[in-house]
């Protein structure tokens, strides 16, 4: 830390560093037609039913399950994303509306530039008095 102070790191018993990390499952075309599938009829597969599709798509049960889990966190971030790409489109959609609004009604008001790009005896409005 800032003073100098070396601190020990303590990791969990059970954490093995020495073991090899597993190997990620590369899954072919057809199993990954299967599982997305499967996914589209209904998100979470339990029991006799995530044996059957781990045998016919000859995974683990691990697999399969774990597999249906990534996926429902890939759809749960996908429907943020389009959520709030939707929240971000209607907010600028009623900002454009409300300007379009004040410009009908004639309460917009242009802004003037800001006075250090305007010369002493330049005028905007081509009047003598600038107004």
């Amino acid at each position: 830390d800032v003073k100098g102070t070396i601190r020990e790191i303590v990791l969990p018993k059970g954490l093995d560093l020495d073991r090899p990390k597993r190997t990620r499952t590369s899954f072919t075309a057809e199993q990954l037609y299967r599982l997305e599938l499967d996914f589209q009829r209904c998100q979470y597969v339990v029991g006799r039913e995530r044996t059957e599709l781990a045998r016919q798509l000859n995974l683990s049960e691990t697999q399969v399950k774990v597999w249906f889990q990534n996926r429902r966190t890939k759809q749960k971030k996908d429907q943020s994303r389009d959520s709030e790409k939707r929240s971000t489109a209607t907010s600028e959609s009623f900002a454009t509306c409300n300007i379009l609004r004040l410009l009908e009604q004639g309460r917009l008001l242009s802004v003037p530039a800001p006075p250090s790009l305007l010369s002493p005896t330049s005028n905007p409005m081509g009047s003598p008095t600038g107004n």
